[in-house]
C-alpha cells in the first residue's frame, strides 16, 4: 500500500499506519492541520468495509442468529451499566437510617462510581485495542459481579462506597465495547439501527434500575435489593460467557485461523495476531481524539444533555416523598417508569429518524454530520420537559405534570445520544473504541457532578428557577455546539 493515499470516505489525504480497529489506520491530515473537511460518502464507506462473502471468519459474515445472540449478550450487560450504578438511588433513605447519616450524605455514595465509569472507559481503551473486545468484556463483568457482592455485604458506609466505586470502574465496559462490536459485526447501513437499540438499552438503565430496586426494598431491604442486583450480574456474566465471542478481525492481515474460545477468553488469537499499538501510543491517540474539535463539541453536548436527567433521578425522591405528594415506596418507584417510557419514546424517535435517513444516504451530498439533525426534536422535548417538571414542582401541581416532564426530558436524552453516537461512528469508523470511550467519559462526568451542585442550587434559587435555567442551557448549547459541527462538515 502506498505511504499516502486518498481516502474515499473522508475525502481527505491520509497517511496509513497500523491501527487497532482496522488493518491500516488513516492518520488524517485534517486533524493535524486543524481542518475538518469531511465530505463523507456512505456508499464509499460501505465499499471500503464490504467484506469478502466467502470469508466465514469475518464477523460481518456470521449467521444472523449468531450476531443477534452476541448482541443480546451485549444488551444484557449494557442495561446493568448505569442501571446497576443508579440501583441505589431509591435506597438512600434506608441506608441513611441504618448508618445514622443524612440522606444527602447517603445519596453521594454512588458519585465516585459514576465518575470512574467515565475514566475507567478511557483507561481500558489500550487494553481493548491490545487484547480484543471479548476478554475485557467478560473479565470486567466478573469483577463487577464481585464488587456488587462486596457492596451487598458491606457493614460500613466507607466500605460500601469503596465497592460501589469499583463497580463503576469495572462495570462501564459494555458502554465502551458496544460501539466497536457494532462496528465489527454489522454493515455501515445497519450501524444506526443497532446503535439505537444498544444506546436505548444502557440509557434506560438509570431509570429502570432504581424503580426495580424501590419495589424490592419495600418487600425486602436495601441489602436484599443489592443481592438481586448481584444475581442479575451473575446471569449476565453467564450469558456473556456462553454467547459472547471475539469480534475483532482483520481479513488477510496475519490472521491464519479463528482463535479458539480459550484464546479469546485470555486475549490471544485473532486480536493479537496482528501488530498492536503500544499502550503509550494508544493512550496518546485517545487523548488526542478528545480534543479533535468535532469530538470536543459533541462531547460537551452529551455531557450537558445527560446531566439533567441524572439530576432528576438522584433527587426525585426528595420531592415526591415530601408534601404535597407524600408518596410511599411503591408510588415513588412507579413514578420512575415515566422516565423509562420517555427513554423508549426516544428510541422510537431515533428509529423513525434513522429509517428516514436511510433513504438519503446514497445521495452525493451525504455527510456524517447529517446524522446530527436528529438532535433537534429530542432537544426540544427535553427543554419542554425540564420547564414542565420545574414548574410543577415549584407550584405543587399534580404528579402528572412531573411524569410528563420527566418523559419529555428522557426523550431528549436518548434521541440526542443516538444521533451523536451514529455521527461519531460514521465519521471515525476506524476509531470506534476510542470515540465510544470519549462519549462515555463526557456522559458520566455530567452524572457525577450534578448531585453535588443541583441540591444547593435548588435551595438557593428554587426548583422552578433551577429547571428553567437548565432548559435554557440545553436550548442554547445544542445550537452553539451542534451547528458548528454541521457547518464544518459542509465546508
Amino acid at each position: 500500500m502506498k505511504e499516502s493515499e486518498f481516502h474515499p470516505v473522508a475525502g481527505v489525504m491520509e497517511k496509513t499506519i497500523s491501527h487497532p480497529d482496522s488493518p491500516t489506520t488513516p492518520v488524517r491530515d485534517d486533524i493535524d492541520q486543524g481542518k475538518y473537511d469531511t465530505v463523507a460518502k456512505v456508499d464509499a464507506l460501505a465499499a471500503d468495509l464490504d467484506p469478502d462473502a466467502s470469508d466465514k471468519l469475518n464477523p460481518q459474515n456470521w449467521p444472523v442468529w449468531r450476531k443477534r445472540a452476541l448482541f443480546f449478550a451485549l444488551m444484557s450487560s449494557s442495561i446493568l451499566c448505569d442501571g446497576g450504578m443508579t440501583w441505589g438511588a431509591s435506597l438512600f433513605v434506608a441506608q441513611a437510617l441504618e448508618w445514622n447519616e443524612t440522606v444527602a450524605k447517603s445519596s453521594q455514595s454512588m458519585n465516585w462510581g459514576l465518575l470512574l465509569q467515565g475514566f475507567g472507559g478511557i483507561l481500558t481503551v489500550p487494553l481493548i485495542q491490545y487484547c480484543g473486545r471479548y476478554p475485557i468484556w467478560f473479565w470486567s463483568q466478573l469483577f463487577t459481579l464481585a464488587s456488587v457482592i462486596g457492596a451487598t455485604l458491606s457493614s460500613t458506609p466507607e466500605t460500601f462506597v469503596a465497592f460501589r466505586s469499583l463497580q463503576g470502574l469495572f462495570g462501564t465496559i459494555p458502554q465502551v465495547i458496544g460501539l466497536p462490536i457494532i462496528h465489527d459485526m454489522f454493515s455501515p447501513e445497519e450501524w444506526p439501527r443497532y446503535i439505537n437499540i444498544w444506546a436505548t438499552t444502557f440509557l434506560v438503565g438509570p431509570f429502570l434500575g432504581p424503580a426495580l430496586a424501590g419495589y424490592l426494598a419495600d418487600a425486602l431491604s436495601w441489602r436484599g435489593a443489592f443481592a438481586v442486583l448481584a444475581g442479575l450480574y451473575g446471569i449476565s456474566t453467564m450469558i456473556v460467557l456462553v454467547l459472547g465471542r471475539e469480534t475483532y478481525y482483520v481479513p488477510n492481515i496475519g490472521v491464519l485461523s479463528a482463535p479458539t474460545f480459550i484464546q479469546s477468553l485470555i486475549g490471544q488469537g485473532g486480536a493479537l495476531a496482528v501488530r498492536r499499538p503500544s499502550f503509550v501510543k494508544s493512550a496518546i491517540s485517545t487523548v488526542r481524539y478528545i480534543f479533535v474539535l468535532p469530538m470536543l463539541l459533541v462531547g460537551f453536548s452529551v455531557m450537558i444533555n445527560f446531566t439533567w436527567p441524572i439530576g432528576i433521578t438522584v433527587t426525585v425522591d426528595s420531592f415526591i416523598r415530601a408534601p404535597p405528594y407524600s408518596m410511599g415506596n411503591i408510588e415513588a418507584a412507579s413514578m420512575r417508569f415515566a422516565a423509562v417510557i420517555g427513554s423508549l419514546t426516544g428510541f422510537a424517535v431515533g428509529y423513525f429518524f434513522n429509517e428516514f435517513m436511510s433513504k438519503r444516504i446514497h445521495r452525493p451530498s451525504w455527510r456524517p454530520e447529517t446524522r446530527l439533525h436528529g438532535v433537534w426534536l429530542p432537544a426540544f422535548a427535553m427543554v419542554c420537559g425540564l420547564i414542565l417538571y420545574g414548574l410543577t414542582n415549584q407550584y405543587g401541581l399534580s404528579w402528572v405534570g412531573l411524569a410528563f416532564g420527566w418523559w419529555g426530558v428522557n426523550i431528549g436524552l436518548v434521541g440526542t445520544m443516538v444521533a451523536i453516537t451514529s455521527f461519531v461512528l460514521e465519521k471515525y469508523p476506524g476509531e470506534s473504541t476510542t470515540v465510544s470511550a470519549i462519549l462515555n467519559m463526557w456522559r458520566t462526568c455530567g452524572g457525577f457532578a450534578v448531585s453535588y451542585f443541583q441540591p444547593p442550587w435548588i435551595t438557593l434559587a428554587g426548583v422552578g428557577v433551577v429547571f428553567g435555567c437548565q432548559a435554557a442551557i440545553v436550548a442554547v448549547t445544542i445550537v452553539l455546539l451542534i451547528v458548528p459541527v454541521i457547518w464544518m462538515g459542509r465546508k
